[in-house]
């Protein structure tokens, strides 16, 4: 048992790192999503419960905790966006069909930009940005392809 843990023990080792590698190449990072790291806590809490057996079994419960933690971070990086969650999160700007920015002004004061990215067939990556909306436009016409639109929609 011990040998298929450490496989994916490897595994896990390899996805953090290219999780990193994409992750160091974010230029405006967007809110962290902490669900990310509840449900993963809550994944790690029911395995553990079974009992920790040997070392590479714990090795796997903190390389998982770890990629969850790693998971809640994204934002717009130099060729690609970095959505939240683990598995196939990092997209490349060629595969979406728009992008949609909305800058909201918040009871308290505070200012952001809901970006929504669309992808085609009705597949969205959503994020909130604390950047001022001028500051996303400049970052947005340097990466994304010319034939990706970008909408400002105003709320009223």
């Amino acid at each position: 048992m011990d040998i298929f843990v450490n496989i994916i023990n490897i595994g896990l080792v390899i996805l953090l790192g290219y999780d990193l590698y994409w992750q160091s190449r974010i230029q405006i990072r967007a809110n962290y999503s902490y669900w990310q790291v509840v449900w993963g806590l809550i994944i790690v809490v029911w395995i553990a419960s079974t009992g920790i057996s040997s070392w590479s079994y714990a090795v796997f419960l903190a390389l998982f905790t770890l990629l969850n933690v790693a998971g809640g971070v994204s934002g717009i990086g130099d060729k690609r966006i970095a959505a939240t969650g683990v598995y196939n999160r990092f997209r490349p700007y060629a595969k979406f069909i728009g992008v949609t920015l909305t800058p909201v002004s918040a009871p308290n004061g505070a200012e952001f930009v809901v970006a929504i990215f669309a992808m085609a067939p009705r597949r969205y990556v959503r994020m909130i940005f604390k950047q001022p909306l001028t500051t996303m436009i400049g970052v947005l016409q340097q990466v994304l392809p010319e034939t990706v639109p970008v909408t400002i929609q105003k709320i009223n």
